[in-house]
């Protein structure tokens, strides 16, 4: 198998799927053990998101199957626990159309708008942050934190909106066979680090305190 396909950063890319039976058992399980377990694997998830991207740029290791590998990953991790939350934590039909949604359409125009063109589209910031943002609000499902739920349910809507503006973006780009950026404007960078850091302040601070009771 070529060595642009075994490195690191599709390893922790694929790694979040492959975790993904833990969280059934999590889940299954409906208890406090349970809980820890998710959690554990949604930590781990966390750090294999950060690592592929991070680890592919210092090794060097940037590649097609790299860049592909990453969202379908990520689309994957966060629509089996939609559905595993659907069946243990009753999370809301509409909510999970949404979110599902959002990621077949995505992945249905990319596929329809890159057929035949060798085009390597490059990672989506504001897709990266949605689904941030997505894996709190699964999280909060799972630990059944409510204010959570409603802090991050309003979030991941913003994020889901932005993303697919951003992405339509890109894609009427490479219809229009424009130039596409590499790198998202800094004003975005800024506004997403600084909105997704208040987010988790926020979250952080209300969980500690609703554990301390």
């Amino acid at each position: 198998m070529p060595r642009r396909v075994l490195t690191w950063p599709n390893f922790f890319s694929v790694l979040r799927v492959l975790l993904l039976p833990g969280v059934a058992i999590g889940l299954a399980r409906n208890d406090h053990t349970g809980i820890i377990i998710c959690a554990s694997i949604f930590a781990l998830a966390g750090i294999s998101d950060f690592l592929d991207g991070f680890l592919a740029r210092r090794l060097n290791q940037v590649s097609p199957l790299g860049i592909a590998l990453d969202p379908i990953a990520d689309k994957i991790f966060a629509g089996v626990v939609v559905i595993l939350l659907i069946i243990h934590r009753d999370f809301p039909l509409w909510l999970a159309f949404v979110i599902v949604g959002r990621d077949l359409l995505i992945v249905g125009a990319g596929a329809l708008l890159l057929r035949g063109r060798k085009i390597s589209l490059p990672s989506n910031l504001v897709g990266k942050y949605t689904f941030g943002i997505l894996a709190f609000l699964l999280g909060s499902y799972v630990i059944r934190f409510p204010f959570g739920i409603t802090l991050t349910t309003t979030a991941t809507l913003i994020m889901i909106a932005w993303s697919l503006i951003s992405y339509a973006q890109v894609f009427i780009a490479v219809k229009a066979e424009k130039d596409i950026p590499k790198e998202s404007p800094r004003w975005q960078l800024w506004f997403l680090r600084i909105g997704t850091g208040i987010c988790f302040v926020v979250f952080s601070i209300r969980l500690y305190l609703d554990l301390m009771k």
